[in-house]
């Protein structure tokens, strides 16, 4: 998976779910993606909270070399968002002791931050799986066939992929003719308290990990596989 920033419960379960993680972070960069922005509740409404980015190569850069905008990156905004958006919230503060070392660590490149964000998340909930990062590999190819590769080099038995990915994947014979079997993740988005009186799904594990703490975080992660 492209190591997204302060994902959702989902992504955290497919951690979970595997024995071996990669961050996908040898393929180009989207802006306004999931990889520097994510989504949490201000007043019952959704709002997102985004990283400015630099490209060095432009729309062809590499998700490993692109650059957290430190002129406009404001670690203190952030978390005064937060706070804001999560003051009644009983483990607010917990959590943004969780991040914010990270956060105000400002790296200079974005996937260092959001994978180090992930890994402090995965250690407070309880999560310890080895964590590779696909631009350390030697892995050829493109969509299907750089998963294979990747794989391949690791030598997987299987390969656990988001359901999102299962169209184009089923047409690819790659996995099958390699003896490597491809499970798709059914991750149903459980429904926790929140401050908002109708219940939104989908947003940064930060909203949960607010109002319900970590360790029932951890357990809506770990109970649907």
């Amino acid at each position: 998976m492209q190591p997204t920033f302060l994902p959702w419960l989902g992504y955290f379960s497919l951690i979970n779910s595997v024995d071996k993680f990669v961050f996908l972070d040898n393929v180009q960069f989207e802006a306004r993606s999931w990889q520097q922005r994510n989504r949490i509740l201000i007043n019952s409404m959704t709002y997102w909270v985004t990283i400015p980015v630099t490209l060095p190569s432009g729309r062809e850069t590499k998700i490993d070399d692109v650059l957290i905008n430190q002129e406009h990156f404001s670690s203190r905004k952030i978390k005064q968002t937060i706070v804001h958006a999560y003051s009644k919230s009983k483990w607010a503060e917990a959590t943004i002791n969780i991040i914010n070392p990270i956060l105000e660590s400002a790296p200079q490149h974005l996937s260092t931050m959001n994978e180090n964000l992930i890994l402090n998340i995965c250690n407070e909930l309880g999560i310890k799986k080895e964590f590779i990062h696909a631009s350390s590999l030697d892995a050829k190819g493109e969509k299907a066939n750089l998963l294979l590769d990747i794989c391949k080099q690791l030598g997987a038995t299987t390969y656990i992929s988001p359901i999102g990915s299962k169209v184009y994947l089923e047409e690819f014979s790659g996995f099958m003719e390699s003896g490597i079997k491809v499970d798709y993740q059914s991750y149903q988005h459980p429904v926790y308290q929140q401050l908002s009186n109708d219940f939104v799904s989908q947003l940064s594990i930060v909203d949960a990990m607010c109002n319900i703490g970590k360790e029932e975080t951890a357990q809506l992660v770990k109970s649907d596989l």
